[in-house]
């Protein structure tokens, strides 16, 4: 089992398919330090409707993204004693510090970051990826709703949709070892 620090991204819709509470469970009894990501879920979809029905850019629907991440970020840390929600390095240090996983609000680092896409195409999936590259991580894992093969490649995941067209791109360039766990397979992660 690896050791070093994991970057996991909790995807949204694990709210809404009733599966976040097994897999928080299964985080807070974690044998490796963990940050969680998470996705913006129906908070993230509200903002698409509205861009949608709105037409407003992408940059402002970019920062009303990580304002869902935020939003769902609260909903973990509410749902569990040994998660907080972290906006800094230094916060997400004084949670591991205290024995919590630390939740990540990621609008004060990304939104500060000028370099990262403001598009649809950098959602929660490389947003965690870029994180790890921040803080010196060197695994990613992402937690799905849907179903993914275990033997998935990079190319694969990216090219049905599973993950979102940037990930690959930090994967490879920030050279971190990669997993993306589906439903059904939370055994792949008590493992990770």
């Amino acid at each position: 089992m690896p050791s070093g620090l994991l970057v996991l991204k909790l995807g949204g819709s694990l709210l809404e398919s009733g599966r976040l509470t097994a897999v928080l469970e299964i985080v807070a009894k974690r044998k490796r330090p963990v940050i969680v990501v998470p996705g913006g879920g129906r908070f993230a979809d509200q903002v698409r409707e509205a861009q949608a029905a709105n037409g407003f850019d992408d940059a402002s629907a970019h920062r009303l993204a990580l304002f869902a991440m935020h939003q769902m970020a609260n909903v973990i840390a509410s749902r569990s004693r040994h998660f907080a929600p972290a906006a800094t390095k230094e916060e997400i240090g004084m949670a591991g510090v205290n024995g919590l996983v630390p939740v990540w609000l990621p609008s004060t680092m990304a939104g500060a970051d000028p370099v990262i896409p403001k598009s649809w195409d950098m959602t929660s999936d490389s947003l965690a990826a870029w994180l790890a590259g921040e803080i010196g991580a060197k695994d990613v894992a992402l937690v799905k709703s849907c179903a993914v093969d275990p033997a998935a490649t990079l190319d694969d995941v990216t090219a049905s949709g599973i993950v979102d067209p940037l990930f690959r791109d930090y994967v490879e360039k920030l050279r971190l070892s990669w997993s993306v766990i589906g439903e059904g397979d939370d055994a792949a992660l008590a493992r990770l």
